[in-house]
């Protein structure tokens, strides 16, 4: 209890608004003086209680629509309110793309999938979430409230998102690997077609500051991918920039098992086709 409420007292006064709409919310990101978007909270409060001070706390939950997940197989709508527990229960993503709804029942304790959101998830930039990635892998697009779609890799500090598109769901495969967090961690989706994989997208997590993505054009049956594994993952982890060395893990080691993770998911990949 004591604990509380020392990290109380470093909380600096702010005042909460709570906007109706986008431009609302976006209009009062405008006025003078510093503001942040609350979406789940959970890192907000965590980088409040560490003394940074803000002026205004924009509370994004009475916005509507912002926690819809919509669309069908040509196309998947994840609303950036839209928590972690709702995306793994998710009817329509059971149905468009199984493999995201399965992989995000194993993401964060209980505590965060109720309250965490995609979007806080995403934009709180931390190297070791999965939001990023899995959504990177996935070749998915940021829906900015008021504005375009944008690359999900080119997402700036401020920005309002309102939703993340997955193009042709229904043709993604996702698979993870994050048994050797908080080194390093792969995610990898395939797109397929008629049998025969056509794209392969790998990101990595925890070995850079930043994800990062790559992207390999293949084409060859599903059933021959355990016979090109180790192949493939050479040509990912050829193509990663240097990884960082840290207290964690070095570089040589980080691209290694890079190579490791995604062989081991192809050969996966290869044996459910």
């Amino acid at each position: 209890m004591l604990v509380a409420l020392r990290s109380r007292r470093q909380i600096a006064p702010f005042t909460l608004h709570r906007p109706v709409s986008a431009a609302e919310a976006l209009a009062l990101r405008a006025e003078p003086g510093s503001s942040a978007f609350l979406a789940g909270g959970i890192d907000l409060i965590d980088w409040l209680k560490h003394g940074h001070p803000v002026d205004r706390v924009i509370r994004l939950d009475g916005i509507p629509g912002l926690t819809d997940i919509a669309g069908d197989a040509t196309s998947l709508r994840i609303g950036a309110m839209a928590t972690h527990a709702a995306i793994a229960a998710s009817p329509l993503i059971r149905q468009v793309l199984p493999d995201l709804g399965a992989l995000w029942l194993g993401v964060a304790n209980p505590r965060v999938r109720f309250t965490g959101t995609i979007g806080g998830n995403v934009m709180a930039g931390k190297p070791d979430y999965d939001g990023l990635p899995a959504l990177m892998a996935l070749g998915a697009e940021a829906d900015i409230a008021m504005g375009h779609p944008i690359n999900i890799d080119g997402l700036g500090a401020g920005s309002l998102v309102s939703g993340f598109v997955v193009p042709e769901p229904a043709r993604l495969r996702l698979f993870a690997d994050r048994s050797l967090r908080p080194a390093v961690s792969v995610w990898l989706s395939l797109s397929e077609a008629n049998g025969r994989v056509a794209a392969l997208r790998v990101a990595v997590v925890m070995a850079h500051p930043k994800p990062v993505c790559v992207s390999l054009p293949v084409d060859l049956p599903v059933a021959s991918l355990g016979a090109a594994a180790a192949a493939i993952a050479d040509q990912v982890a050829g193509r990663l920039p240097e990884p960082m060395s840290d207290g964690r893990a070095g570089a040589t080691y980080r691209r290694g098992m890079v190579r490791v993770l995604t062989r081991r998911i192809l050969l996966r990949a290869g044996d459910s086709a």
